[in-house]
């Protein structure tokens, strides 16, 4: 696949920086995005000015910098898009931080349909485990376990490199279930869960279970609409069961 066709294919993925500290890291970013076609740069609560220093290392991808949206809310941020891949350096067991791999996250990030976003979270302290569990996938960048934690430009510019060099291979076009159509399936199975006995903190991990199977699976649109049917009828059919 041409260069030209794999910028097409990326033009569509936006890039959320979490509170960025450093103006220098912020302009890095935007050169990244300008180097491997990524879309628009999203800034949430930015505690540093972009100013000069800002402008100097984005360099050609001052573009990048000049039309970056800022908004307040991660959630609000998340709500907007239909894949989420979020980046961060310390990895779990557990599913809220269970997390694969940059080529793993380039072909999710590539091939889903949708609006997606790469997130990068704050170069003083990462992400919570909350942030992370709204994401639905979490990637982490293997390197030294006595000093695993990159600069944010530079874990930034690797999955960028990661989704360019996925999109340069080519590969087929998985249509992902909308951001909508996700939340109202994981309402319904939580309250499912609710109805036959399950914790209230079972149910909150359910979800993020739900979000990185979804995810780790590449699961079509019409696998969860089938799911979904399924959930929902059962939960109609217990609730009148449970009012005769």
């Amino acid at each position: 696949m041409s260069e030209r066709r794999a910028c097409r294919l990326l033009r569509d993925v936006d890039v959320v920086f979490v509170e960025p500290l450093y103006d220098q890291n912020v302009g890095f970013i935007a050169r990244a995005m300008k180097n491997f076609c990524l879309g628009r740069l999203v800034l949430v609560n930015p505690r540093c000015p972009l100013g000069v220093e800002a402008v100097k290392y984005s360099m050609h991808g001052v573009d990048k910098l000049k039309d970056a949206v800022i908004k307040g809310s991660f959630e609000d941020v998340v709500r907007g898009y239909d894949y989420v891949a979020c980046s961060t350096g310390k990895r779990g067991s557990a599913p809220v931080r269970r997390a694969m791999t940059p080529e793993e996250m380039a072909r999710r990030i590539v091939y889903f349909s949708g609006r997606r976003a790469i997130v990068i979270g704050r170069e003083d302290r990462g992400l919570s485990n909350n942030e992370l569990s709204r994401c639905d996938a979490v990637v982490t960048i293997p390197a030294n376990p006595e000093y695993p934690i990159l600069n944010a430009s530079h874990a930034a510019a690797i999955l960028f490199y990661a989704a360019y060099r996925e999109a340069l291979a080519g590969g087929e076009a998985v249509e992902r279930p909308s951001r909508s159509e996700l939340e109202a399936f994981i309402r319904y199975l939580a309250m499912l869960a609710e109805k036959v006995g399950v914790s209230e903190d079972k149910r909150k991990r359910l979800g993020v279970a739900v979000r990185r199977m979804l995810s780790e699976t590449m699961a079509p649109r019409n696998d969860l609409r089938l799911l979904f049917g399924i959930v929902r009828r059962s939960y109609e059919r217990i609730t009148e069961c449970c009012e005769d």
